[in-house]
């Protein structure tokens, strides 16, 4: 069984059947194994440790097959990826401390079965960041210009994501915009996009929608597409991620 909370800025996931291909995505990720060990391929060689954090576009490997795990994908551009790569420290992941872990597993395996509305599963975010030390975080996009880029996109309501129509909107040129969305995020403009479209045709298809409905209304062109960017991204195909799951849309703005 797979349990998957979306929210604005990240994917929560908890799962005992995660065991991706090799891939690298615009998230930052945390990845906790509620009780034991895991072992993520990293930089080459294989890592054991009970939790760790990654950095965006870090090539890795889960190898997770019937063990529990909380896995947390934040969007890069957050305010709450910014706390998480101050952590990190420029060295593109960091194991957590095993201490760390423990409390975080207790206290995930206590609450996660309380969570049952956007109220809920805020309350569990918020406890969750405050283990973390991440509770006021606010070292994210300081320009206002990207602030609003990030805003229109999430706010979006076709299938059409024209970096050179998000410049026109904000009075600047499409590579001027580019430039200057990877000096506030980390992130390519391009990649950002995509990402969102694949927040966006996950959200909908469970929502129920079918999964090639899903990939163009999401913005992508053809549902082949859509599934090369999944398997790329996520290390899974969303037929996988569907199958057996339980998906809550949530909301941390409250």
């Amino acid at each position: 069984m797979m349990k998957l909370y979306g929210a604005e800025h990240h994917l929560l996931v908890l799962s005992d059947a995660i065991d991706a291909d090799e891939h690298a995505h615009s998230f930052v990720q945390v990845t906790i194994a509620l009780g034991g060990e895991l072992d993520i391929d990293l930089d080459g060689s294989t890592i054991r440790c009970n939790g760790i954090v990654m950095d965006s576009n870090v090539l890795h490997r889960l190898n997770g097959t019937g063990k529990p795990l909380m896995l947390l994908l934040i969007d890069g551009t957050s305010d709450i990826a910014a706390g998480f790569r101050q952590q990190i420290n420029g060295h593109g992941y960091s194991i957590l401390q095993p201490e760390l872990v423990d409390t975080i597993t207790a206290f995930a395996l206590e609450q996660c079965s309380e969570i049952t509305d956007s109220s809920s599963y805020s309350l569990f975010f918020r406890q969750l960041m405050m283990l973390f030390q991440l509770d006021h975080v606010q070292t994210g996009v300081t320009d206002t210009r990207i602030r609003d880029l990030i805003n229109l996109i999430r706010d979006c309501r076709d299938s059409e994501h024209s970096v050179g129509e998000y410049a026109s909107q904000l009075g600047l040129s499409s590579s001027r915009l580019s430039h200057l969305f990877k000096d506030n995020t980390g992130t390519s403009l391009s990649g950002y996009i995509v990402l969102h479209k694949l927040q966006k045709a996950v959200y909908l298809i469970f929502n129920g929608a079918p999964i090639t409905e899903a990939a163009m209304e999401a913005g992508f062109d053809s549902p082949s597409h859509f599934a090369a960017t999944s398997k790329r991204m996520l290390g899974m195909a969303a037929r996988e991620i569907r199958k057996d799951s339980v998906f809550l849309k949530v909301s941390c703005l409250q």
